[in-house]
């Protein structure tokens, strides 16, 4: 059994080829599948396989006996996506043993994030886990390396402060609004989407000072749930060219596979606040400030070329979170030395299964020789004449 690791991250590949490679949780059953079945008479890709895809990663976890399998994991990429390896081959990492534990350890600890010990990602790796569990693609040398993953970063946040001060890609992207446009009270913020992303970003706003928040989602019911907890407005994707009219800022994080704000919204919302500005302020330029947190992207890269508009997406948050690094990095050691250790108790485990096949076949080997033994000592037996037998039995 042979650990294995391929994928890209935020270190390695741009937000353009990580959104092309991403895969959606409707995805990834099939993916696990085609990764773990028979390939004719062929043995299958993987005797195990986890995939973990996130915003900032898209990593396929595995177990195989074989040695090409760098090549042949790029080739199941770029067939799945329907891309050409040439495009991404240059971005990604492959991992063997026990490196391939020491980056998951560390990955669960949030030590592999974009945003030093961020906790999104202990949920994400859970995801993955108990997906790959629903898909009957994780047996045990990746259950258990999983489990060890799951607790260092479980340590790492209960006995480190690491990812105290909600470290988070929702936090970064509220202070890169900040940063931009000094105080954040009065301003109008539109979040697109109703998942956890746009729930942390809620929470930081309000911490810091916005009190007009709107909230769209695609279920209209589940945006109202999140208005409601944060005294925000809630609308239907109707409403969304209105919507982007109103709003000073816009922080989309959708799982939408495609954009869902195009040149067009934005033009058309620019054209409406220009025309309430030039009434109420006199021919103020429009200024827009619009932050994409989901990948694949949820606006599309050209609106970036309109006039007096401001987008930023998760690789611009980079300029905030170098601010937050000096703080962390003290931290980094002790979390690391966590992670450290649940890879060691991993390897402690993996010796002991390969101990089990060696011990199982000392005894089949001592029961086949005891077996003929006797059996050498029945056909001695029988070979006696009856009185010889007689007197043995005697």
């Amino acid at each position: 059994m042979n650990l294995f690791l391929a994928g890209l991250d935020h270190t390695t590949a741009p937000v353009e080829i990580r959104e092309r490679l991403a895969f959606s949780a409707t995805d990834i059953p099939a993916a696990l599948l085609r990764l773990t079945a028979k390939r004719g008479s062929r043995p299958p890709l993987l005797n195990e396989a986890v995939i973990l895809s996130t915003c900032n990663r898209v990593e396929i976890y595995g177990v195989t006996s074989e040695d090409s399998t760098s090549e042949a994991l790029t080739a199941f990429l770029a067939e799945f996506h329907g891309l050409e390896s040439k495009h991404f081959v240059h971005a990604l990492f492959f991992y063997r043993g026990e490196t391939v534990v020491q980056h998951l350890c560390a990955t669960a600890s949030g030590l592999r994030s974009l945003v030093l010990g961020e906790a999104q990602i202990q949920g994400q790796v859970r995801t993955a886990f108990e997906q790959a569990q629903q898909a009957g693609s994780l047996g045990p040398v990746l259950h258990r390396m999983f489990q060890h993953a799951l607790t260092a970063g479980k340590r790492v946040r209960s006995e480190t402060q690491l990812g105290q001060g909600a470290a988070s890609v929702s936090q970064a992207g509220v202070e890169l609004a900040r940063h931009r446009l000094g105080e954040l009270r009065g301003r109008t913020v539109l979040l697109v989407g109703g998942g956890e992303v746009s729930e942390l970003a809620a929470q930081n706003l309000l911490a810091n000072g916005a009190d007009r928040l709107m909230v769209v989602n695609r279920t209209l019911e589940r945006g109202r749930e999140l208005a409601e907890r944060y005294g925000a407005e809630a609308f239907s994707f109707d409403d969304m060219p209105n919507l982007l009219a109103r709003a000073d800022i816009v922080i989309s994080s959708t799982a939408a596979p495609v954009p869902i704000i195009y040149k067009h919204h934005v033009a058309d919302a620019l054209r409406a606040k220009s025309y309430a500005r030039e009434v109420s302020n006199g021919n103020i330029p429009p200024a827009m400030l619009l932050i994409d947190l989901a990948v694949p992207r949820d606006i599309s890269p050209e609106v970036a070329d309109l006039h007096g508009v401001h987008v930023f997406t998760v690789d611009d948050l980079q300029e905030v979170v170098r601010t937050t690094l000096d703080h962390r990095a003290a931290l980094v050691d002790l979390a690391q030395q966590i992670a450290i250790e649940e890879v060691t108790h991993f390897g402690e485990w993996m010796r002991t299964q390969d101990a089990v096949p060696a011990l199982t076949s000392l005894r089949q080997h001592a029961e086949e020789m005891r077996c003929a033994e006797l059996s050498r000592a029945l056909r001695r037996l029988q070979s006696l004449s009856p009185e010889q037998q007689v007197i043995i039995e005697v």
